[in-house]
């Protein structure tokens, strides 16, 4: 029983290791925060990185490595 759980929890470690390599490490050009009311069904984030001129959604990116590394500039969008 010992052994099994040892075995849970070096999986979830690996696993949650590998996740985190897929993660971006760099740092944006910005973040842009998008305060402009929407009409009806809306699903896109309204918050998201400039990353080499493309959007790309802050989930893509390692938030630990950009807090410790990088002074992301922030444009509000009216």
């Amino acid at each position: 029983m010992f052994l099994k759980y040892q075995a849970l929890i070096l999986l979830t470690v690996v696993a949650s290791q590998c996740e985190n390599k897929n993660l971006i490490k760099d740092c944006p050009e910005e973040k842009i925060i998008n305060t402009m009311p929407t009409v009806g069904d809306f699903n896109q984030p309204k918050e998201y990185y400039i990353y080499k001129g493309e959007r790309k959604e802050i989930n893509e990116f390692d938030a630990t490595w950009i807090s410790e590394n990088c002074k992301v500039p922030v444009t509000e969008v009216h």
